[in-house]
């Protein structure tokens, strides 16, 4: 069994930001699927299923910078081996339209990601980044912390709705082992 985890921040005030763009990557590759709540693993749970690959997606119900704590006991109480785990979320020095999967790495100054990294004690998580920068990266003119907590432009959200149907490209690659690539959308 495949784990996929998507971050965001739990709960409607949250629902439209950047920062949740992994859950809803998540949303948009489980369609059909029903989401069920783990309390015991505190996340939001679906399952699906990929070239017969069954396939376990997760929506953390901590807030982001507790990630871990929901990616530690989902890969415990499931048996989930690290390398069978690819997490989902939000890039700030990436622009909108852009995807980047790694198999392993640091957090890159994503306090959801080094939550998980922490969590898990190891950096060899593979993860899919999607960006979210919607003027040359680095150069918002909010502190990061804010940036990530107000919705996209009428402009940037077109593309996050074309880049989250890409994702799912990357994201069955991935399942299909494919997992050291990196790609570019436009």
């Amino acid at each position: 069994m495949k784990l996929i985890i998507g971050l965001g921040n739990p709960g409607q005030r949250y629902q439209a930001t950047r920062h949740n763009t992994g859950f809803r990557a998540l949303d948009s590759l489980a369609h059909d699927a029903s989401w069920k709540q783990s309390k015991k693993c505190n996340a939001d749970i679906a399952q699906i299923t990929v070239a017969s690959e069954q396939v376990l997606l997760a929506k953390p119900q901590t807030y982001m910078n507790q990630s871990g704590h929901a990616a530690k006991t989902l890969t415990a109480y499931y048996h989930i081996d690290l390398d069978d785990v690819l997490v989902v979320y939000d890039d700030i020095d990436l622009m909108v339209g852009q995807l980047r999967i790694r198999s392993s790495g640091s957090a890159g100054g994503h306090n959801g990601m080094e939550s998980i990294l922490t969590a898990l004690n190891t950096t060899r998580i593979a993860r899919l980044k999607i960006g979210i920068a919607e003027k040359q990266t680095g150069t918002q003119t909010v502190p990061s912390e804010q940036y990530v907590l107000k919705p996209f432009s009428k402009t940037a959200e077109k593309k996050i709705q074309q880049v989250l149907n890409e994702a799912h490209a990357c994201i069955y690659g991935w399942i299909l082992d494919a997992k050291n690539t990196t790609t570019s959308l436009a």
